[in-house]
């Protein structure tokens, strides 16, 4: 996620100073190449590339490292496996055309590279659609064969599920309504179009700039209000350019490990079980880091300054009630109208069935 290379070397080091001290970083950094054990020092049968927006010293990256251990060592050095982090590979629909060349075999996505790959996976980022983790959960496990499916017929092998988190807005300026909004030069991420088609039902004033770029843009007041995790907008340095983090959270942001089936398919039906072994591994343990990092984000950004604005209930209503028809359109353009049904569905279901559970 980052003028790519300048200005994520630029900012990493400050950003690992600024995470420390929130205890968001765990032990083991992944290194873009890690010294070769013994069993890597001859030639491996198999090189498994792999790229992520994340940068290193995250909990994101310390999981990438666990994985490239696990899978070398399983493999008795007959894999070797490559990270290429912070975005050195481009934003994320240029590492889903380099996967399609062959040059990498898959790497950890968020929306901008899975709504590429899959168009059907912007339906869990619709605005408002989901009120917490619990719902978010439920879903997934009842729809995964689904979306795996999915990734499937077009070339693809959905590894495992992993997230960034809730999205929440930032600004410079105090927003605490759609008009104070409406006055913010806000980011729109061009990989995300339902964002976008989001901001222009609100009437915001829309600016599309790729992910590697939005601090520079920051920085030369291009925009000056952003979405993002908490987490991530400590760990990309983000935060430092905003003043307000507006609540409640608007929309979630998935993201996966996806790898190329052509590639995946080629492996030995050994290496195929070490490798979503690993996944199955560390995955679900990254979440709920995540998730943690995500509250000692939000905890750590207030202690050093960051106002918190929480909307009234008769604003967020305000938001939701004119941000519903993104729903529909995005049906129209990136979804079937039957996957929608079929996840509004689920979600009615579960707070049928967990009453005092949404908020």
């Amino acid at each position: 996620m980052i003028e790519i290379m300048r200005s994520a070397i630029h900012t990493q080091g400050i950003a690992r100073a600024f995470i420390l001290s929130f205890f968001l970083i765990v032990p083991g950094i992944l290194h873009l190449s890690a010294p070769p054990s013994a069993s890597q020092e001859n030639d491996p049968e198999w090189v498994l590339k792999l790229a992520a927006v994340a940068p290193e010293g995250t909990s994101w990256s310390d999981t990438g490292y666990k994985f490239k251990q696990y899978v070398e060592e399983k493999s008795g050095g007959r894999v070797r496996v490559i990270w290429y982090l912070g975005g050195i590979m481009g934003d994320e629909p240029d590492v889903f055309l380099k996967m399609r060349l062959g040059y990498l075999q898959g790497g950890g996505f968020t929306v901008g590279g899975l709504g590429t790959m899959v168009p059907e996976i912007h339906v869990l980022i619709l605005p408002f659609l989901f009120e917490n983790y619990e719902e978010l959960d439920y879903l997934l496990e009842k729809m995964n064969y689904r979306f795996q499916i999915l990734f499937e017929k077009r070339g693809f092998v959905l590894a495992g599920w992993l997230e960034a988190g809730l999205h929440y807005w930032y600004a410079q300026k105090p927003v605490r309504n759609i008009e104070d909004f409406k006055k913010s030069r806000v980011w729109a991420w061009k990989a995300d179009p339902v964002n976008i088609l989001t901001n222009q039902i609100l009437g915001f004033q829309n600016f599309q700039v790729g992910f590697p770029n939005v601090l520079s843009a920051l920085q030369t007041g291009l925009i000056d209000a952003f979405y993002c995790p908490t987490y991530a907008s400590v760990t990309l340095q983000w935060y430092t350019k905003a003043k307000y983090l507006i609540s409640p959270h608007f929309s979630y942001a998935p993201a996966a490990i996806v790898l190329d089936k052509k590639f995946f398919d080629g492996l030995p039906p050994d290496i195929q079980r070490i490798i979503m072994a690993a996944w199955e591994k560390y995955l679900p343990a990254l979440k709920e880091t995540i998730r943690e990092d995500n509250k000692k984000a939000l905890t750590g950004m207030i202690a050093r300054g960051m106002k918190q604005i929480t909307l009234d209930n008769d604003t967020v209503e305000i938001l939701q009630r004119i941000t519903r028809p993104v729903y529909q359109k995005s049906a129209e353009q990136f979804f079937p109208e039957w996957l929608l049904r079929e996840v509004l569905t689920h979600l009615k279901t579960y707070r049928d069935t967990h009453p005092g559970k949404s908020n």
